[in-house]
């Protein structure tokens, strides 16, 4: 992994417990003394919001005192996370789903732009520059902490936030036509997912209430699976050596990923690391959907790589393309939908990369 950086708890001195010692004064601190806590009470189907002050204790009693701030629509927390990038605060911390950690990381690099907005992309290197991620997940899924090596569970979250320690993370960015066709520019931080990964969400999104996070995901897969048909596509990337390379595929789906693990605690990408530079591609070519329901299983235990008709590659950056796109011509809506870090948020053609080192997050703390 990428260096990281070891906090202890701090002193009986008014500093946040688990951050750096600031030189700031305890009696009159300022915004950027504190932690901010964004909460999306709507995370986990409303169950974010009936626990959120016994969530808040618990957080408080791991960072100290800390800002809280709920969100109430799409967007809030991007608008949060880019007034606490404004204001220097040191820990930012996701109170919420995958969702809203996407919304909090893009939020905090629209603070800075260091390329042209055609180009945009995080800047490399210079996550000192920026606010660590924290988390709590309470959403369905969980699958960046899960990534990173947390368990979906309150009590690990909460131990990592008070004895973890920060590490540098690589953090993707994508280009890709929006749900109204106009160009999307966005970071994103775990997977990107087109076809059956595109529809997931939605029907996750929409399951009866009582199911738990793993089943909502697996339901919801079976019905994207029986919804989606296989699309041909055309892959442009460049590989580990700066080499290009084409790689034309007939897919239900494409997993373009930085993390490890999605759709509630599938082990999409094990081969993933999230400090070293790549993208770990898994193409779905199976002839049928029900040998692709057939491989459901062998996901979550991450063997699906070794199954016929599951291709997996390395690169640095790619262009997924329709390969039958009429010259001038953008292809229809809903063609092979995408999935950004949870969110449903567009269609191919997609172009995506990494950001190398972009990113602290507070993360476990690395044996040795």
């Amino acid at each position: 992994m990428a260096a990281a950086r070891r906090f202890l708890p701090a002193r009986r001195s008014g500093t946040v417990r688990g951050m750096e010692m600031r030189d700031q004064s305890p009696e009159t601190p300022g915004p950027g003394a504190r932690p901010l806590v964004i909460a999306n009470p709507s995370a986990g189907r409303g169950r974010t919001g009936r626990s959120l002050p016994t969530l808040v204790r618990a957080v408080r009693d791991a960072i100290g005192d800390a800002d809280v701030r709920e969100t109430a629509r799409r967007g809030d927390a991007e608008a949060l996370a880019a007034t606490a990038a404004r204001e220097g605060r040191r820990l930012v911390v996701g109170l919420g789903g995958d969702g809203t950690l996407d919304e909090i990381v893009n939020g905090i690099f629209s603070t800075r732009k260091t390329n042209a907005e055609r180009e945009w992309r995080p800047p490399e290197r210079e996550a000192g520059h920026f606010p660590t991620l924290g988390i709590v997940g309470t959403g369905t899924g969980g699958d960046f902490g899960r990534s990173l090596g947390i368990p979906h569970e309150l009590r690990a979250y909460l131990a990592v936030l008070r004895d973890g320690e920060d590490r540098a993370v690589d953090v993707g960015w994508a280009r890709f036509p929006g749900q109204d066709g106009r160009l999307v520019r966005r970071a994103w931080i775990n997977v990107l997912s087109a076809g059956v990964g595109g529809l997931v969400d939605r029907y996750t999104a929409a399951a009866p209430s009582f199911l738990g996070g793993r089943l909502a995901y697996a339901q919801a897969t079976l019905r994207a699976i029986v919804m989606c048909r296989r699309v041909r596509l055309v892959c442009d990337y460049v590989d580990p050596d700066g080499e290009r390379r084409q790689l034309p595929v007939d897919a239900h789906a494409v997993a373009v990923c930085n993390g490890r693990m999605f759709g509630g605690g599938m082990s999409i990408a094990p081969m993933a690391r999230l400090d070293d530079g790549l993208l770990e591609v898994v193409v779905f070519q199976t002839r049928t959907r029900w040998r692709l329901v057939g491989r459901l299983q062998t996901v979550y235990r991450g063997t699906h790589i070794f199954e016929p008709g599951v291709d997996h590659f390395s690169c640095r950056e790619l262009e997924l393309r329709p390969a039958d796109r009429p010259a001038g011509r953008r292809p229809r809506a809903g063609l092979f939908p995408l999935d950004v870090d949870g969110d449903p948020l567009g269609d191919v053609p997609v172009t995506a990369g990494l950001a190398r080192a972009a990113l602290h997050v507070r993360a476990p703390v690395t044996p040795g």
